[in-house]
């Protein structure tokens, strides 16, 4: 392999492992604190399309396989498995038509940088709960993002995509042109056989109030709280996003009950808010109403997962009963390690159904992620046997797990990600569109059901 034919043919970067500098590039690569033990041997640093499809080309001409890169925010390090590194980051263009309410957005553009165009154009998207987690990944999982209750799955917003493929040709996927691998771009995660390098978005209306209201309880009140938000979120409109955030306190597991509210008026989201406060349990405290714009909404998660801390991070879909559930992950949150870990639990039980023909095949009205996170590195084995066992006792109430937000290195297997019909077809479709499985380096999510 002669990396200078490469530099030769791309305006980008292309940077080797004899290269002083290359750890750090590649350690870089990844946002999680924890660096995953696979080390590629080439970085390439792509300016454009056109450079994405010369490093696939050279990449199969050469036998190594190829992991694109886009934020490097799937907490296995998925973006570096791989022979070769394709990253995505300069790739960042976005543009919206805002009487059309169409967007055009490259891999690289984030959620924060979105969100904030589309507050000054009156606009709104499912976006992702992380500022900094960019189109690449979140679409290609699903998207699990703002008021998805009312507006969907990101990915069913998806109308087409720009595609490199495994011999390097640029296509274009739509419900029309190329449908099967439109259905699969839609959800497929890491298992997917190809390079999105542009997608292009059907955009809501933005609503004309955000509105928060926080309650606080202690962990030994899960029931109760539970209790409570099964009754009021049965009769709850659509456009309320009703999370239990779960943390350490200084007396044992706290936990923040986060109802938000989009709404047409400041007056229809304090209706709402009124109706989701009877039968409260009482609190220990009460934060807001406050009101934000979706991009402001970042100030209050962003915060609690800092760049640079080790993770882990699994991920559960149920349709099962939310104290069964939220119990389980109080006692757990008691046992954990680090003070820092936190879980989160979102009650949808009127959500929009999943999207149409597309790959993303798991769901339920409760969505569950458990984040642990930790400084020093002699503390991964405890963090990481915590992590797997509170997924082990909360599985056999799960129906699925989310791949954008699954630890798909987990001892014994992970939760399934797609439905077994799913994962044969994806399947099938990576081996006839990358039949030399040039793409094949992921621990792709169909493995498991395709073996």
């Amino acid at each position: 392999m002669n990396a200078e034919i490469l530099r030769r043919r791309v305006s980008g970067a292309v940077i080797t492992a004899l290269e002083p500098a290359f750890g750090a590039y590649h350690d870089a690569l990844v946002w999680n604190g924890r660096k995953p033990a696979h080390r590629a041997g080439l970085i390439v640093r792509a300016a454009s399309v056109a450079d994405v499809q010369e490093a696939v080309r050279f990449a199969a001409a050469n036998g190594l396989t190829v992991s694109p890169r886009g934020g490097g925010h799937h907490f296995t390090g998925v973006a570096t498995r791989a022979d070769m590194v394709i990253d995505l980051g300069a790739l960042n263009g976005l543009r919206i038509d805002a009487t059309a309410r169409k967007a055009r957005a490259e891999p690289g553009v984030t959620n924060l940088q979105m969100a904030t165009a589309l507050d000054r154009k009156g606009l709104a998207f499912p976006l992702g709960h992380c500022g900094s987690v960019p189109m690449s990944g979140y679409l290609l999982g699903g998207g699990v993002g703002w008021n998805g209750g009312a507006w969907g799955m990101a990915c069913g917003l998806v109308t087409s995509a720009e595609v490199v493929l495994a011999d390097g040709r640029l296509v274009t996927v739509s419900a029309t042109e190329n449908p099967e691998i439109f259905w699969a771009v839609r959800g497929a995660g890491p298992g997917f056989f190809g390079i999105v390098t542009a997608w292009h978005l059907d955009l809501k209306l933005a609503p004309a109030v955000i509105e928060t209201v926080v309650r606080v309880y202690p962990g030994k009140m899960a029931d109760e709280v539970a209790s409570w938000a099964e009754t009021v979120m049965a009769k709850a409109p659509a456009a309320v996003e009703f999370t239990a955030k779960v943390a350490a306190g200084p007396a044992g597991p706290i936990i923040a009950v986060i109802a938000t509210v989009f709404a047409d008026s400041a007056e229809a989201a304090r209706m709402v808010h009124a109706d989701l406060a009877l039968g409260a349990p009482p609190a220990l405290d009460q934060i807001g109403p406050m009101q934000s714009p979706l991009a402001g909404l970042y100030m209050a998660t962003d915060p609690s997962v800092p760049a640079g801390r080790r993770y882990r991070a699994d991920s559960v879909w149920s349709d099962g009963s939310l104290g069964q559930i939220l119990g389980h992950v109080v006692e757990g949150m008691a046992r954990a390690p680090s003070a820092e870990t936190f879980a989160v639990l979102t009650l949808a039980p009127n959500a929009v159904p999943l999207p149409a023909d597309a790959a993303f095949s798991c769901g339920g009205r409760i969505f569950g992620a458990i984040y642990a996170l930790w400084a020093d590195a002699a503390e991964d084995p405890r963090n990481s046997a915590w992590l797997h066992g509170l997924i082990a006792e909360i599985a056999p109430l799960a129906t699925g797990a989310y791949v954008g937000l699954c630890d798909l290195d987990r001892p014994g297997g992970h939760l399934p990600t797609h439905s077994e019909a799913v994962s044969l077809r994806l399947a099938a479709l990576s081996r006839r569109f990358d039949p030399a499985g040039v793409f094949a380096s992921a621990p792709a999510a169909v493995a498991q059901a395709a073996e």
